[in-house]
């Protein structure tokens, strides 16, 4: 889960759009009410609530006459009043009043109960020269109240408005179609940014050349798809740079090492000579595992049917002489005479001798190494030696890693057995030889038309 501190862009929009249609309302209705209050001040600059309380103290006497009666609370809030005033009436003609009542107003009083509400204007001294009138229901029954000199409404009137059923449910209405309109506004603009990523998670190693398309993602973010596009670019120069010299070099090793091996078959036979033969190899070996890497980046595999019981036969044939030379002993066993698989017969031929040959190196003197094929598209080579322990049977596939150091190989025989069976759908593993040491074992995919029969084919090659 992304924490809050780094919501997704389209989170952030759409809040901050939100947001801000609140405000731009809130401001708008501001606005709106700064002239309504100074129209509404005009007309009656007197808050009515005042109308409440004065009704809330008039209480009944005894005699059923109206009395004010005012609480200390109310005694205080008045004495910053100095000119309040305030008439009150009933049905049967009952009143009572507070403070200085205008002379300019006698005149109205007894028309009070015909009004339901009225504001009116210069009608009391400059001080306080307005009043109101209303009428209240309270416990001393049905009143027509008059005042003047009371408490304003100074910006009362804005708070009334933001605070108004209508202007609330205006901005819960707009704020829940932000929140449903503008996610899809922003989805369907950042719908390019989707097909942007879709098109870099398909680049890969194997289809270089790929670039990403700025034709339908944001004017703002076309610098960034032109800069890991130069970068692609940068890649690919340095891959064709780095595939380019390991071609070159091994093409160029190849040929002083053919001259060197025919040099040595030359020299009279002796241990001298055999420990040569196998130093060639294994440069042999090296630059064949270069010329391996650079055929593999260039894709140049061609997959057909592939009889693995010939190939495993040829390939175990030619490597005799260098596991003769190192004192081993190598058999070639098969359950089948044919067993089919769809794969590029140069690649698969690469795979095995490198297993052969880590056998080879790895297994020790006077090694017994045995390859084999399983009708069910296996390739196997076991040897005698040390084996593997468990915690380093993946890292050694890694490039140029080995568990121990040796002062011979380049640790890419493994890597490349793997990268070869990937290629044609299959797997590597490894495990424990019946002979204590260690079993490779490449899984290839049957081709659908092969047909086997098992008899046994065992030949054993030993050392002299």
């Amino acid at each position: 889960m992304k924490p809050w501190n780094y919501p997704s862009l389209r989170v952030r929009l759409t809040w901050r759009m939100v947001a801000m249609q609140a405000l731009v309302l809130m401001a708008f209705s501001i606005l709106a009410a700064i002239p309504l209050y100074e129209i509404g001040r005009s007309e009656q600059s007197l808050d009515d609530d005042i109308i409440e309380h004065i009704a809330e103290a008039i209480q009944r006497d005894p005699s059923g006459g109206l009395r004010p009666v005012m609480d200390d609370e109310t005694r205080s809030e008045l004495a910053q009043f100095p000119h309040f005033w305030f008439y009150a009436v009933d049905t049967e003609g009952n009143a009572t009043q507070l403070g200085p009542i205008p002379d300019s107003i006698d005149n109205l009083l007894d028309d009070l109960p015909r009004l339901n509400s009225a504001d009116i204007a210069d009608i009391g001294p400059a001080e306080a020269p307005g009043a109101i009138m209303r009428r209240h229901e309270s416990d001393a029954g049905q009143l027509w109240i008059i005042t003047g000199g009371g408490p304003e409404l100074r910006f009362k009137l804005i708070f009334e408005i933001l605070g108004d059923p209508v202007f609330l449910g205006l901005l819960f209405m707009l704020t829940f179609v932000s929140f449903l309109v503008i996610p899809w506004i922003v989805t369907r603009q950042l719908r390019g940014v989707d097909d942007v990523a879709a098109e870099a998670d398909r680049i890969d190693v194997a289809e270089r050349g790929i670039r990403l398309s700025p034709a339908h993602v944001p004017e703002e973010l076309h610098s960034l798809v032109g800069a890991v596009n130069a970068a692609l670019q940068r890649l690919d120069d340095g891959m064709d740079r780095r595939q380019r010299f390991l071609a070159d070099a091994a093409h160029e090793l190849r040929t002083p090492i053919a001259i060197l091996q025919t040099r040595i078959e030359l020299l009279p036979e002796g241990l001298e000579r055999s420990r040569l033969m196998l130093d060639v190899a294994r440069l042999a070996n090296l630059a064949n595992q270069l010329l391996d890497l650079e055929r593999l980046d260039a894709d140049l595999s061609v997959f057909a049917p592939v009889n693995l019981v010939d190939l495993a036969a040829q390939v175990t044939a030619d490597i005799a002489p260098l596991a003769i030379a190192a004192g081993d002993e190598i058999t070639f066993e098969s359950d089948a005479d044919d067993v089919t698989v769809q794969g590029d017969a140069a690649s698969l031929s690469r795979a095995l001798v490198n297993l052969i040959q880590n056998a080879v190196v790895h297994g020790g003197k006077n090694a017994t190494i045995t390859v084999g094929v399983g009708r069910q598209g296996v390739l196997r080579v076991a040897d005698s030696g040390p084996g593997i322990a468990e915690e380093h049977r993946q890292s050694i596939f890694e490039p140029f890693n080995r568990i121990v150091p040796l002062d011979q190989g380049a640790g890419l025989g493994l890597s490349l057995v793997q990268d070869i069976v990937s290629r044609h759908k299959g797997k590597v593993r490894v495990g424990d030889s019946p002979a204590g040491g260690a079993l490779f074992e490449i899984f290839l995919p049957l081709c659908k038309t092969v047909t086997s029969e098992p008899h046994s084919i065992r030949q054993v090659v030993r050392s002299r």
